[in-house]
């Protein structure tokens, strides 16, 4: 018979650049800290149509393109529409569940962030309609009750400011986080919230920055001020109307 030439080689398929080749990185997770001002509101769209901290943000020309878009932040907590001061706002989920949740601890709780073993603390100060050094007592003590289903307060660290005509100031120091709880604790022990304001989240506190103004967090500032370190791929946080755990950010 007849021979035939030697076989072909399929034609090579041109080759990709390595770049091409290679899986997209994930973005490092980003947390920012925001001084809230008083009138807005912690949610992603509000029915009664009040602005929000979302497009507050969101608007900033100033804040990085990827955490202006849509859903990207999540509130870590809540601080009500009355209540200012320190916000955090992450694209981690993990360090979301971290600070609001007690039992989400990885390691024994250490330092002011987590003392007792409690979820990371948040203190307020507040100006508050005057009362007794008993009532400061019971504020101290726990077991203050709440109302709405939440139970009693537990110990809480209060220290008198101010004392000023029918009025006092007061610095909070909370380690849990149900709704309203600082407004809740001073209706207990027959008082009222006149101003409200967080200052800190575990160690990290709001510093310089005025109303309004926000700052990006490093991960080893994360990690000394709230005993967290970012590992691995980061999980989205949760979608949901009870954004952050805790209405009112654990305790405004």
């Amino acid at each position: 018979g007849r021979r035939t030439g030697p076989a072909r080689r399929p034609a090579a398929s041109p080759r990709r650049p390595a770049s091409a080749r290679r899986p997209a990185a994930t973005p490092p997770p980003q947390t920012l800290l925001y001084h809230k001002p008083k009138g807005l509101v912690v949610t992603h769209s509000d029915e009664l149509g009040r602005e929000t901290v979302y497009s507050r943000l969101t608007s900033d020309a100033a804040l990085p393109a990827a955490l202006r878009q849509q859903g990207a932040l999540h509130a870590v907590g809540r601080l009500d529409q009355n209540t200012s001061g320190l916000l955090l706002l992450t694209t981690d989920g993990r360090l979301l569940h971290h600070v609001t949740n007690p039992t989400a601890h990885s390691r024994a709780a250490a330092g002011s962030y987590a003392e007792g073993g409690g979820a990371v603390s948040k203190t307020y100060v507040a100006r508050v309609a005057r009362l007794n050094a008993s009532a400061v007592e019971r504020l101290r003590r726990g077991g203050v009750g709440l109302g709405g289903g939440l139970g009693e307060s537990g110990p809480a660290e209060v220290e008198l400011l101010e004392e000023r005509g029918a009025s006092c100031t007061l610095r909070l120091t909370l380690r849990e986080g149900k709704n309203r709880q600082v407004r809740r604790m001073l209706h207990g022990v027959g008082s009222s919230v006149i101003e409200l304001r967080r200052t800190h989240v575990g160690r990290l506190c709001l510093g310089g920055l005025a109303a309004g103004e926000w700052r990006l967090l490093s991960a080893s500032e994360i990690e000394a001020s709230l005993g967290y370190a970012a590992a691995g791929e980061t999980a989205p946080p949760p979608l949901s109307s009870g954004e952050g755990g805790g209405g009112e950010g654990g305790g405004g």
